[in-house]
């Protein structure tokens, strides 16, 4: 039996059991119920286990800004992944994907849409692929929205960054905590000198980049290299320069401060960011 910690509508609420938090999905699951209220598991349709705290804070984060349902649906895209795919994922893809689904979809109906700057990876990355063809179907089952076939690249790039094993929950020592704070503040003054800056119009952009930026430095291992990311590196290189050069410039002050290399594909998200920021 799991316990109601805070009922979010009808159909979702916040639960408990052995100590785990999770969000509960059913219809009409928690309809009269309140917290402390007992749900059985055969009444729940969708458990998406909240397994450390950064996950509880990450949930708690989008909920400011994105609806629950689009939360949801994020969730249960990455669930298909880990469930379906055995895809193993780092733990900032339910912020970065939920976000990129919400704020793209903002766009879409505002006929500000924008294609991807990616080439077809679909024969490189057969896997990451499936499971954003798979996304673009759940989208559409769970909120009725129907992107572009292109946003079948996005979704499966935030798979292909986000890829690796979440390591187990540990608390942050102060000192590394210290240290990631002040890399974090050379990287957003090297922005600033750039005129990159988070603004009404750039912020979600923004705050993405800074949250896979803040996940990148608590890596312990380097990734392997992908000879199509470098490809798709040297592509970016050529069309999009000055994107490209303060993406390598972010690079060289990570790897200056951290020791930490970092892969091709890294480095094309971030040129494609950087490129929408500016």
């Amino acid at each position: 039996m799991y316990r109601v910690v805070q009922v979010l509508n009808n159909n979702i609420a916040i639960v408990k059991k052995n100590h785990e938090q999770a969000i509960a999905m059913g219809k009409g699951l928690v309809f009269q119920k309140k917290k402390g209220d007992l749900l059985s598991e055969d009444s729940i349709q969708n458990l998406f286990v909240l397994k450390s705290e950064e996950s509880k804070q990450n949930f708690s984060f989008l909920l400011k800004d994105v609806p629950l349902d689009f939360i949801t649906t994020a969730y249960e895209i990455i669930e298909n992944a880990v469930t379906r795919y055995h895809y193993s994922v780092q733990e900032y893809i339910y912020v970065t994907l939920t976000d990129h689904i919400y704020w793209n979809y903002k766009r879409l109906i505002k006929g500000e849409y924008q294609n991807s700057l990616l080439p077809d990876i679909s024969k490189q990355y057969p896997k990451e692929y499936q499971i954003a063809q798979d996304g673009l179907r759940i989208i559409k089952e769970r909120l009725d929205i129907a992107f572009p076939e292109d946003e079948l690249k996005n979704i499966s790039i935030h798979f292909i960054n986000a890829q690796g094993k979440t390591p187990e929950p540990a608390a942050i020592p102060a000192d590394t905590y210290d240290e990631q704070q002040r890399v974090m503040q050379i990287l957003e003054e090297a922005l600033r000198k750039r005129n990159i800056v988070r603004t009404e119009k750039t912020q979600n952009f923004y705050d993405r980049l800074m949250i896979h930026l803040r996940y990148m430095l608590e890596r312990t291992e380097e990734e392997k290299v992908d000879e199509f990311a470098l490809k798709m590196e040297e592509d970016l290189k050529k069309d999009y320069p000055k994107a490209y050069s303060v993406a390598e410039e972010m690079y060289r002050i990570i790897n200056e401060n951290t020791g930490l290399k970092l892969n091709a594909s890294e480095k094309v998200y971030f040129t494609i960011h950087i490129q929408r920021l500016l």
